[in-house]
């Protein structure tokens, strides 16, 4: 489900942002928190304390797996102002004492450190302050949407051999315990409940079309259907970071024109193995959720 960024709410945000060293603290912390945390077990304090409202806990709950809810979350915590950072300790003292003490000790490091004045935004700013939302130098287009934050979040598996809370998303877990799972079993659980999730089989490819190479007028059809998820479809497709980066710096406010720059740089990777039946498959296994037919079709 593609999310429709004229329905997020930012009435208790105010004018005010939270902090560059707090920002970069979740950001450092952001694979442990996509790893560790539950959102659902600190909402509730983050309402409480007004950095939450209820159209973001629709927002966040409205992910399909944890890692993305937890993107999400964070996306909208750095928008929250000052005090959402230390509301935001408060809320995983409890539950995520490790968590709570990475953050706090490195937020005592940061303020004992000089603070650079944050530059000011230009046409030539940089590819990482280009993805900070609503940026006050910069004037798009009316037209045209503006970014959110978390389309910077890139998925990352859990690191082998290390424990995490998160626990598995299968449906029909039958009650009483289990033996603990590993990372990998965890991962291929959660990616099996993704594909049961989806509400259309496997597309069958035609064979004749199957081995065709993938033309640009199907990408550019292909970016015309996709949204915001496209930065996670790009690593999802062997791309990288950097390669998301420059893509949004070289078409910026034109998300159509940086998911075809994604999608053509794909084709160019892969030279000939980039075929119809190739993306279709790979689009599928990601879950885009889009009827692929289209991509079939030869005229």
């Amino acid at each position: 489900m593609l999310l429709d960024l004229n329905s997020v709410s930012f009435d208790v945000v105010g004018s005010t942002r939270m902090e560059e060293r707090h920002k970069k603290i979740l950001k450092k912390k952001y694979k442990d928190l996509t790893r560790d945390l539950r959102p659902d077990d600190i909402m509730d304090h983050l309402i409480q304390e007004d950095v939450f409202d209820f159209n973001d806990i629709e927002l966040v709950r409205a992910q399909k797996v944890n890692q993305l809810q937890v993107e999400k979350l964070l996306s909208i915590l750095l928008t929250r102002g000052p005090r959402a950072f230390g509301v935001f300790l408060e809320s995983i003292e409890e539950r995520y004492p490790w968590l709570h003490k990475d953050l706090k000790k490195a937020d005592e490091e940061s303020a004992r450190q000089p603070q650079q004045p944050a530059p000011k935004q230009d046409e030539n700013t940089s590819t990482s302050d280009a993805r900070q939302p609503f940026q006050e130098t910069e004037k798009p287009s009316p037209n045209q949407p503006l970014i959110p934050e978390e389309q910077t979040c890139v998925k990352r598996p859990p690191q082998p051999g290390t424990q995490t809370r998160e626990k598995a998303v299968v449906q029909g877990t039958a009650g009483g315990s289990e033996p603990p799972l590993t990372d990998e079993e965890k991962v291929t659980r959660k990616m099996g409940n993704m594909q049961l999730s989806n509400q259309h089989t496997r597309f069958e490819v035609p064979p004749k079309v199957d081995s065709n190479r993938v033309t640009e007028k199907q990408l550019n059809a292909l970016a015309g259907k996709l949204g915001h998820e496209w930065e996670n479809l790009a690593i999802h497709l062997d791309l990288s970071k950097a390669d998301v980066d420059r893509f949004k710096a070289d078409n910026p406010y034109n998300t159509r024109s940086q998911i075809f720059s994604m999608l053509m740089a794909w084709r160019a990777r892969r030279g000939g193995a980039a075929t119809v039946g190739t993306l279709i498959r790979s689009l599928e296994d990601f879950g885009v959720g889009l009827d692929l037919k289209f991509l079939t079709q030869t005229s």
